[in-house]
C-alpha cells in the first residue's frame, strides 16, 4: 500500500491539537503514548507501578482532554489497521516534535520498507524455519521491525507465528512508541528502555505478544 492510500492522519492530528492547545506538544504526545502503551499492558498483565504512572499522569488533564486519549488511541488503531508502519513516528515528524524537542526524526516508512525488501526479500521467499529472530538495538518507534513484518506479510507468512524481536531504546517515549505498535500489530517481540552499548536495561522488559505478555524487570 502506498502512503497515499494509507487512512489520513487528520482525525488523529485535530483531537491531538485540540488536547495541545494550552500545552506543550511534546508533553501531551509523549502522555498519550505512555497512557495508551500502559494501558495496553495492564489490560493483560496488571502492574501497580504503572498503574499509579498512568494515574498521575491522566490526573493532570482537566475531564474533556481525559476523554480524548482514550479517542486518540482508537484512530491510531485505525492507522494501523491495514498494513504494519510506523504510524506514530510519522506523526510525530506531522506535528514537527522532532526539532522542537530533541532532534529525534524518525525514519519514512517507505524508505525502511525498502531497506527491508531488498535486505530480506529473497530470504523471506525462500524461509525453511520455524520463526526468525530480529534484533533493533536502536529500536526508536519499530520502523523497522513494522517493515521487516510487513514483508513478511507480503511473503506469505504469518509474523505473529513466525518472527521474534528484540528491541531497545534508551529514549523511553521512542521504546513506548514501538511497544504500542509491535502489540497492536501482535508482533512478538520484547522491548527495553536502555543504552544497548552500555548492556543497560534501566526500566521493564516488557513483551508485546498476548501469549507471552509479562514483566520480568522491573
Amino acid at each position: 500500500m502506498t502512503r497515499a492510500n494509507r487512512p489520513s492522519t487528520g482525525a488523529f492530528i485535530r483531537l491531538f491539537n485540540d488536547i495541545a492547545g494550552h500545552r506543550h506538544r511534546y508533553e501531551v504526545f509523549r502522555d498519550f503514548v505512555t497512557l495508551a502503551a500502559i494501558s495496553m499492558h495492564n489490560a493483560v498483565s496488571p502492574n501497580e507501578r504503572l498503574e499509579a504512572e498512568y494515574l498521575a499522569l491522566i490526573g493532570r488533564y482537566p475531564k474533556e482532554d481525559a476523554q480524548a486519549f482514550p479517542k486518540l488511541l482508537a484512530e491510531l488503531v485505525h492507522l494501523l489497521d491495514v498494513e504494519p508502519y510506523d504510524a506514530l513516528g510519522q506523526l510525530y515528524m506531522t506535528l514537527e516534535l522532532g526539532s522542537s524537542h530533541t532532534g529525534q526524526f524518525f525514519t519514512p516508512p517507505e524508505l525502511s520498507e525498502l531497506m527491508a525488501r531488498l535486505a530480506y526479500g529473497d530470504v523471506l521467499s525462500k524461509l525453511d524455519k520455524p520463526f526468525v529472530t530480529v534484533q533493533e538495538p536502536a529500536c526508536g518507534a519499530g520502523g523497522m521491525i513494522l517493515a521487516f513484518a510487513k514483508e513478511m506479510i507480503s511473503a506469505g507468512h504469518n509474523p505473529a507465528e513466525r518472527m521474534w524481536a528484540h528491541c531497545q531504546d534508551v529514549d523511553r517515549t521512542a521504546a513506548l512508541m514501538c511497544y504500542l505498535q509491535l502489540s497492536l500489530w501482535n508482533i512478538p517481540a520484547v522491548v527495553v528502555v536502555g543504552n544497548t552499548l552500555m548492556l543497560e536495561a534501566r526500566e521493564a522488559v516488557s513483551y508485546t505478544h498476548l501469549r507471552a505478555h509479562e514483566t520480568v524487570l522491573d
